[in-house]
């Protein structure tokens, strides 16, 4: 199993983008090329399934279901590799080994809650407890609070954010040094990207639209431009050799946006649906990132398991 971590501030899309790859799996796996096959488990299925419905409806998460969503379970299934031991989607052939467990866990808005430990507690308790065990951490990047590099250098509106990420991979590491696996796997999320202003990507010298999910050097690049301002003690920590048992692996990056309805965003924002092949709607969202994100979770499952 695949323990996956999601953090982000509040009302960063922790919940819609859960919602949103649950989202992609269901079209994957329903459309007429079948690339993957999938199902939630049990103690999953009613709160994601009540999240998907509102997705589809064209609603954003109330409260109550963000309030009641803190974990996923999914059983992934995958066509097999053409070469090599990773699955990939769009392989033509199934097999039984070519499948993963993913677990996904959303323990809170660090803005909100400072779990113990950041704190210098060693009690350990709750889905907090999973984040100090997980395979790999999403960390959600707000792209709406993006800012060009400050001439003063002080820290823009996700500064408070960049160093409370630092310090929940500081004390991973340090809980770590007592037992576990040694790597840890980093993901960064843009979420909201089409929100993202204009002068900061001429600040950063970087297009509108970030490179093809393929060129991942080209991609890094662009991330790490919006990064390096904006989650400077985050991107040090996860780029940097330290010292300790834990090391964390090379990070992928990605870009999410999801099309809104109206001109102002507020609680009546309504997602924008678009017709789907074949009949049906669908949220109008980066679909492609999300396939993109559940591929290098299967390549990050095939290499825990070497």
């Amino acid at each position: 199993m695949l323990q996956v971590v999601i953090v982000g501030d509040h009302d960063s899309g922790k919940t819609t983008f859960l919602g949103l790859i649950y989202a992609a799996l269901v079209r994957s796996g329903s459309d007429k090329t079948d690339d993957l096959r999938f199902h939630a488990a049990l103690d999953s299925i009613e709160e994601i399934t009540g999240l998907f419905q509102q997705l589809m409806s064209g609603a954003f998460p109330d409260s109550a279901t963000k309030e009641g969503m803190h974990e996923l379970s999914l059983e992934v299934g995958f066509r097999s590799p053409r070469r090599g031991a990773v699955p990939r989607l769009g392989s033509r052939n199934w097999t039984a080994g070519a499948s993963m467990t993913l677990r996904f866990t959303l323990p809170g808005s660090l803005d909100e809650q400072i779990p113990g430990f950041l704190q210098g507690s060693s009690v350990y308790q709750g889905v907090w407890r999973n984040v100090l065990d997980g395979d790999a951490i999403i960390i959600l990047v707000d792209s709406a609070k993006l800012a060009p590099k400050a001439e003063d250098s002080e820290p823009g509106s996700l500064g408070t954010y960049d160093g409370r990420v630092e310090s929940l991979l500081a004390a991973i590491q340090r809980w770590r040094e007592r037992g576990g696996r040694d790597v840890l796997h980093p993901i960064f999320v843009f979420s909201k990207f089409d929100s993202v202003g204009p002068g900061v990507l001429r600040a950063a010298d970087v297009e509108a639209t970030p490179p093809d999910i393929r060129k991942t050097g080209p991609r890094a690049a662009y991330a790490k431009a919006l990064l390096e301002p904006n989650l400077p003690r985050t991107l040090a920590k996860v780029l940097g050799t330290g010292r300790g048992k834990l090391r964390f692996g090379r990070p992928n990056y990605f870009f999410s946006w999801v099309r809104t309805e109206g001109n102002a965003p507020g609680p009546g924002e309504r997602i924008r649906l678009r017709r789907i092949d074949g009949g049906g709607w669908e949220p109008d969202y980066s679909r492609d990132e999300y396939l993109a994100l559940v591929d290098a979770l299967g390549e990050i499952a095939a290499r825990t398991k070497e």
